[in-house]
């Protein structure tokens, strides 16, 4: 349970990620990769990787603080 979202929850919004934002995300934070690996992997310069994977955390942690603010004002 992160910030008080379930693993479902979570996950579903990792799924909801664009499609670029979502692989490098896998790959590096639940694979393990190094950009250096994901860029070869998926033919795209190191730092696009990077770069796609703070913006995929930045996404995921505007999602996450808007479905609590929003689930914090379902029970007011």
């Amino acid at each position: 349970d992160v910030a008080g979202l379930s693993e479902g929850e979570i996950l579903d919004m990792i799924r909801r990620l664009p499609v670029g934002y979502r692989t490098v995300f896998n790959l590096y934070a639940i694979e393990g990769k190094s950009h250096k690996e994901i860029a070869a992997e998926l033919g795209i310069k190191e730092s696009t990787s990077a770069s796609q994977y703070l913006r995929a955390k930045k996404l995921l942690a505007t999602r996450i603080k808007n479905y609590l603010k929003n689930t914090e004002n379902e029970q007011d």
